[in-house]
């Protein structure tokens, strides 16, 4: 566009030399005001540019990113991250989805919001409806990358033109960085009262950490935030009936994403404190494995996870990545607890892992690379594998029990810069 009133200027310019004075003068007006609407249009362009980018570097446009079909297909785990929305949201939680939306629709002068619950209690899935309700009501919805939280609300700021904005963070109570929270908190309070800003912050339980991370807030700043709103997520079935339920609702749609019919199951082994996650993942594996009468959780878990390691095996091979299967659960369990910065780091830390002490740095170089593919990455880090938490913790404690050294040699992998 700036090349073709660039052009239309200098033609304008040169006609001039070929009329009277009194029409070249007007053809120069015409000209000068050309070159300034060009000028105008590329400054404002230059502007939005820098912006977007700068956005983009703040925050994703979900908990994760490098979601891939054959992925979520071909992994058990996957198929049950809460952004793949196999199961239809549940109306259960509706009132808690409604109670946020209203919120950032309100003049209400709280500029926070904290959902608590355990892990695997549906805090993810919430946001992601909140965020999926309000982007139909045109807000512009972000999930602040790890250590970005600050960045995440200049962005907001850069982009005010665009419509009110709502930014997520997600597993708040494990940002690397307190000090940046800290300042993103004290950012929002500092906004002018026009600003259409909601900053939703997502933890197991803010205890001591949401203390202390006050107390790092500019002390002007804390005075002025708002006391923040509160959603507490408690296990979704009132007891053991309604728990079978839920669990059998998630049966039926994971038996037509897997493309069957649905067995006649009953899970047993489960309380009215067993977590939706552990539900759906027990449903996922009970569709997946065509399992049927009555079937222990802990049984339908294990064949999960089975599948998941045979699926390891598989692709690892594909990419020419082979170690025994004892090495992969100690990588994977090293990734999803401790991650890495970039593929250096990660080596780095492989070589304190069982089994890979004396590996080449090829060799070790070749499986970070393949555990960097493996799944999409939380928050756009280079290694931090979108896994269902409770699920991944479940996993992780089983690789513990069955490989006593594992422990102090992911303690001495996450000293490692």
């Amino acid at each position: 566009m700036a090349v073709l009133i660039a052009a239309a200027s200098a033609a304008v310019s040169a006609l001039a030399n070929f009329v009277s004075p009194m029409i070249a003068a007007v053809l120069g007006l015409a000209a000068g005001g050309l070159a300034g609407a060009g000028t105008l249009w590329w400054e404002e362009r230059r502007e939005r540019d820098d912006a977007r980018r700068t956005w983009e570097a703040a925050v994703t446009t979900g908990p994760a990113i490098g979601v891939d079909g054959a992925t979520a297909s071909s992994s058990l785990l996957a198929a049950v991250n809460p952004d793949q929305q196999v199961v239809p949201f549940s109306p259960l939680r509706g009132a808690d989805v409604r109670a946020l939306v209203h919120w950032c629709r309100s003049s209400d002068s709280r500029r926070v919001w904290r959902v608590a619950g355990d892990a695997g209690t549906g805090k993810t899935r919430l946001l992601l409806q909140a965020a999926h309700t309000l982007t139909e009501d045109g807000w512009r919805c972000g999930w602040v990358r790890r250590g970005k939280a600050a960045d995440a609300v200049a962005a907001a700021a850069l982009r005010g033109g665009s419509g009110p904005v709502l930014l997520v963070v997600d597993d708040a109570d494990t940002q690397p960085d307190p000090g940046d929270l800290a300042a993103m908190l004290s950012a929002v309070a500092n906004e002018p009262p026009e600003v259409r800003l909601r900053v939703v912050l997502a933890a197991r339980d803010f205890g001591g950490w949401w203390g202390r991370l006050r107390e790092r807030m500019d002390p002007a700043a804390h005075a002025g935030l708002k006391p923040p709103g509160s959603t507490h997520l408690t296990p979704m079935g009132s007891d053991v009936p309604a728990q079978q339920q839920l669990f059998q609702r998630a049966v039926n749609h994971y038996a037509d994403h897997f493309g069957g019919a649905p067995p006649a199951v009953t899970l047993t082994g489960i309380t009215n404190a067993t977590p939706i996650a552990e539900l759906h993942a027990a449903a996922a594996s009970v569709a997946f494995h065509g399992l049927s009468g009555s079937v222990p959780i802990s049984m339908a878990l294990s064949r999960l996870f089975q599948s998941e390691e045979t699926w390891w095996q598989s692709d690892a091979a594909n990419w020419n990545v082979t170690f025994p299967l004892p090495v992969l659960q100690a990588a994977i369990a090293a990734a999803a607890l401790i991650g890495a910065d970039d593929k250096a780091q990660f080596v780095r830390r492989l070589r304190c892992l069982p089994g890979l002490a004396s590996s080449p740095d090829e060799r070790l170089s070749e499986l970070a690379l393949w555990l960097h593919q493996l799944y999409a990455q939380r928050g756009g880090e280079w290694l931090d594998p979108h896994l269902p938490a409770r699920l991944a913790e479940r996993y992780i404690a089983s690789c513990v029990a069955s490989q006593p050294s594992l422990p102090s040699a992911l303690a001495s992998a996450a000293l490692l810069t």
